[in-house]
């Protein structure tokens, strides 16, 4: 399959979304406090009155995935009948994987536990090894099939649309054309992919945002600075832009491919190692006995609101994460849709509820385990770590426990570094395909718009990092505030599918029909 360069641009989505972030780019770096308080307020209203909304939402999301590949759509090819995958199995397993977490994975696999310990769910001591137990169970059940089923039911329509119905055009809205007819031309298809692209940058805000410290304090380790600066900080963030960008000009095949191939092959390696010269024992009876607990209360987990104790656990952690999975619904799923081309929708749910959850899972497993043990069976204190030197230093201090820790620490900057970077490739592919009025299945993006959305990410990245580089409530709170309207969207976009393929199913079967008669009278 050759990759051609789409044409002319789509004013109409490319401007609006470009004014909005230039203009958020200007309140975040001019005024940084101002926005901290204001981001504050809109965190406290949003996750207490809506969180319920977030919850139930995420829920059925979970449902009606397994009802796509359990009902008669699961066998539905995404392509022509017979056609052949454009990628192959484990390739296409990977660019799934690495396209859908990015290196947030590692980062909040590594140090979310300490938050989670310090200020437990459901009224358990903090510090106690109950907080410890569950805090083994809510990093897999964050990044678990809750987090995929958002990525996959945008994936499944779009795959549909796109490689079934043949639409050249990559705009959400004309995903939405079986539903609301020429609406989808009109305001209602411009709100949507304004809210699309709105939705996006949130997510990416937050991403880049939340890696720079990572990578800063490797840097500061590695070079055995003192601290972090500025400095350090834009030259991190304009890593995470051009290198995606190098990526995205050789192709999917030529450049996402092959990073994303090496970026699991890493991954697998790294967490092996840590296992093995770390606590093994620990790990695997950590994990097991984790995974039980989250399978165990998967339900009551998924709808828990504390309205009652009104602790904010729910609201500061698994509301911000479903809220944060929704805003990258779309995107996440225009890609995997774009390189699904060949496989049932079945094939497409299992790759995301299953092997995407178990491949996150396992950082859970490996990392939070580690690090629980070190805090729990050692003398060191990685809460006092994160109180003097920050989320970033605590990583690296982990890791320092381990034989050869300076390589570990290096080798965990690069991978995470190379997963931010394939996760930002999906970001800038998504936002610059959406821009383009014509888009075929054998094109990509121009470069210069591919270049411009992941420059301009890159600044608002940024900005909003220096509102409160150490506070994660202002990079939770962006998520939340762009995610709600993009619930709407894709239940839009999932309704239009379910409309669509209802139509054209009785004719596919009557096609399939005519062929075999027609085999058969010409034997």
């Amino acid at each position: 399959m050759s990759e051609q360069q789409g044409a002319a641009i789509d004013g109409v989505v490319f401007w609006p979304a470009t004014v909005v972030t230039l203009l958020m780019i200007i309140l975040f770096a001019y005024q940084p406090e101002a926005s901290g308080r204001a981001l504050e307020k809109i965190h406290a209203i949003t996750t207490g009155q809506l969180g319920w909304f977030f919850l139930l939402a995420t829920f059925a999301v979970v449902v009606v995935t397994i009802y796509f590949a359990t009902s008669r759509y699961g066998k539905v090819v995404l392509g022509r009948d017979g056609e052949a995958p454009a990628f192959s199995t484990p390739i296409w397993l990977g660019m799934i994987f690495t396209s859908g977490t990015g290196g947030s994975l590692l980062y909040l696999g590594a140090v979310e536990w300490i938050y989670i310990l310090q200020a437990p769910p459901f009224g358990v001591a903090p510090g106690s090894v109950e907080a410890a137990r569950w805090a083994s169970a809510y990093g897999m059940f964050h990044w678990g099939p809750s987090a995929w089923a958002w990525y996959i039911v945008s994936a499944v329509p779009i795959g549909y649309f796109l490689h079934v119905r043949k639409q050249s055009v990559l705009k959400i809205s004309e995903f939405t054309r079986p539903l609301l007819g020429r609406r989808a031309d009109g305001f209602p298809g411009h709100v949507i992919n304004f809210l699309f692209m709105f939705g996006l940058l949130g997510g990416v805000m937050t991403s880049l945002a939340l890696g720079t410290p990572l990578i800063a304090n490797a840097i500061v380790y590695v070079m055995g600075w003192q601290n972090s600066n500025p400095l350090l900080d834009t030259l991190v963030i304009f890593l995470w832009t051009f290198i995606p960008l190098v990526a995205l000009i050789f192709g999917l095949k030529r450049g996402v491919a092959v990073l994303s191939c090496w970026n699991v092959k890493a991954d697998i390696i790294m967490l092996t190692a840590i296992a093995v010269c770390g606590p093994l024992a620990f790990i695997l009876n950590q994990s097991v006995d984790g995974l039980g607990l989250m399978l165990q209360n998967f339900v009551y987990m998924s709808l828990h609101t504390d309205s009652l104790a009104d602790g904010g656990f729910p609201q500061n952690w698994t509301i911000f994460y479903f809220s944060w999975w929704v805003v990258y619904s779309l995107p996440f799923g225009l890609f995997i849709a774009k390189i699904s081309q060949g496989r049932t929708i079945r094939q497409l749910v299992i790759a995301g509820l299953v092997s995407g959850s178990l491949g996150c899972m396992l950082f859970y497993m490996v990392l939070s385990s580690f690090g629980i043990h070190l805090q729990l069976k050692t003398a060191l204190d990685l809460l006092a770590v994160m109180a003097e030197k920050g989320r970033g230093a605590v990583v690296y201090t982990m890791l320092g426990q381990l034989p050869f820790g300076t390589l570990f620490i290096l080798a965990f900057a690069i991978i995470t570094a190379i997963s931010y970077i394939t996760g930002h490739c999906t970001v800038g592919y998504s936002l610059a395909a959406t821009t383009q009025k014509n888009l075929t299945a054998d094109q990509t993006p121009t470069h210069w718009n591919i270049a411009f959305w992941l420059i301009l990410t890159g600044g608002v990245s940024l900005a909003l990092y220096f509102v409160n580089p150490q506070s994660l409530k202002p990079l939770q709170t962006v998520s939340i505030l762009t995610a709600l309207p993009l619930c709407f969207v894709i239940y839009i976009v999932v309704h239009s599918f379910i409309k669509q393929i209802n139509q054209d199913l009785p004719l596919r079967l009557l096609a399939m029909e005519g062929e075999i008669e027609q085999q058969v009278i010409s034997h």
